[in-house]
């Protein structure tokens, strides 16, 4: 239900539209969000602030002979002044890949704003945060501990001159806990965080400080990195899912349509190992990545890249289909909304036991600065364990490991049955990562 504000300034909105009619615009898009937060820090284990913040702004896109002025702003009472202004920067803007702004069509509203969320106050985080610190504490005081949470509310409304008009509202709320050890030139870092739109069993102190506490267990002991040659690389939910990042990039429709994309000649084919099935989720209940629609009023849809290794689609907003002769997708910014990789048939527990020699991955430094668009990668391990015969021994150092993503995920990639609850996505195990350490 939108709010009297949100009506106030759906009512300016459109009279902001039929302004730029009135300039000449052959189509405009307007869109006015304002939300308010509250959150706490603790750094170096003490509580260092505790604040609130508000925010409001417009956007305004218009398109005219072919070409898109689009400008931002937030005093409320000058919109239409900007809306000239908007149909002034046409003239020189960016070309436009489509003619018109698309009609209003039916879409799935999806829950994203909860009234449990809106009852969390700074004292719940403070309290949550504080308790990660003081457990941190007592495992090792010489750890540099930090710790914070944090909730939010927004509401928004936007109009264009297909006939859209959309309000929506959200809520979300996050938790998180971190810890730095030093000992010489050696620093471990172990971060543990989670996140939701409504209140529920997920907002868990208890969880951030088990998910530490478990990597400083595992860390205490040192252990040799697999000889320099190639091994199988165990990935826990969180690191699978920034490692298919790139991966996901090649699905961009834009970057299809300019040639970049290493999978622009692969529609239809079987690109990727038979057991690789990715989706897009945009419509679960309370999810941080949920949509209803894009940024143009496209509804969304729940989709599939990639089926059984073959590559059924790839992404589109309105711009990106036009300049590819595509269909959009609904897709703002050509880009999934929540892309989830199907699971498996075997819990996470048992792919670990079945690894004679490997390498668990928690986190790497200067992974993105290799050809990534290409799926090429490298990597110092920053977080990473020793498997032997099923079991961790220990934490690796000074250990690199390196790749194609793409071609990885060609072989017999494995996939566990259970996954994280709120990125449904399950661990992986790679076989062939290139690996070398210094003895």
């Amino acid at each position: 239900m939108a709010t009297p504000h949100i009506e106030t300034m759906k009512d300016r909105l459109l009279a902001g539209l039929e302004k730029a009619k009135k300039l000449g615009a052959d189509g405009a898009s307007l869109g006015y969000s304002r939300g308010e937060s509250l959150d706490c820090s603790y750094e170096s284990g003490r509580l260092k602030g505790a604040g609130s913040h508000e925010s409001a702004g417009y956007s305004i896109s218009v398109l005219r002979d072919g070409r898109l002025g689009t400008v931002s702003g937030n005093r409320m009472e000058d919109v239409e002044l900007m809306v000239e202004r908007a149909v002034a920067l046409a003239a020189v803007g960016s070309v436009a890949h489509f003619d018109a702004y698309p009609a209003a069509a039916p879409f799935t509203r999806v829950p994203r704003a909860a009234g449990s969320t809106r009852g969390m106050g700074r004292e719940l985080f403070v309290e949550a945060a504080g308790r990660i610190v003081e457990a941190m504490k007592a495992i090792d005081p010489e750890l540099d501990i930090n710790a914070g949470g944090s909730r939010s509310e927004s509401e928004g409304v936007m109009v264009t001159s297909g006939g859209v008009v959309h309000t929506g509202e959200r809520t979300s709320w996050s938790l998180s806990g971190g810890v730095q050890r030093t000992e010489g030139t050696d620093m471990l870092f172990a971060h543990a965080w989670r996140g939701w739109c409504e209140r529920n069993e997920l907002f868990d102190p208890d969880y951030i400080i088990a998910r530490i506490r478990q990597d400083l267990e595992w860390a205490s002991t040192k252990a040799d990195a697999p000889a320099t040659g190639t091994t199988q690389v165990f990935l826990p939910p969180e690191t699978f899912s920034w490692m298919l990042g790139p991966v996901l990039g090649g699905f961009n429709g834009r970057s299809v349509a300019k040639g970049t994309s290493p999978l622009r000649d692969h529609l239809g084919t079987c690109y990727f190992a038979d057991n690789l099935t990715i989706e897009d989720r945009p419509h679960l209940p309370f999810h941080p990545g949920s949509a209803e629609i894009d940024g143009v009023g496209i509804p969304t849809r729940p989709c599939k890249l990639v089926e059984n290794g073959v590559i059924r689609m790839f992404l589109y907003d309105l711009d990106s289909a036009g300049l590819a002769g595509a269909a959009p997708t609904g897709h703002s910014g050509c880009s999934p909304y929540h892309p989830v990789v199907v699971p498996g048939s075997m819990p996470s527990a048992n792919l670990l036991a079945g690894i004679e020699d490997g390498l668990y991955i928690k986190g790497l430094l200067g992974f993105g600065q290799s050809n990534i668009a290409n799926g090429d990668f490298s990597g110092n391990v920053s977080l990473g364990y020793r498997i032997r015969h099923g079991q961790i021994v220990g934490r690796v150092k000074n250990t690199m490991i390196s790749g194609n993503l793409f071609d990885l995920l060609k072989r017999d990639v494995v996939l566990s049955s259970d996954v994280d609850p709120i990125s449904l996505m399950p661990s992986a195990v790679f076989h062939g990562v290139n690996v070398s350490a210094a003895r």
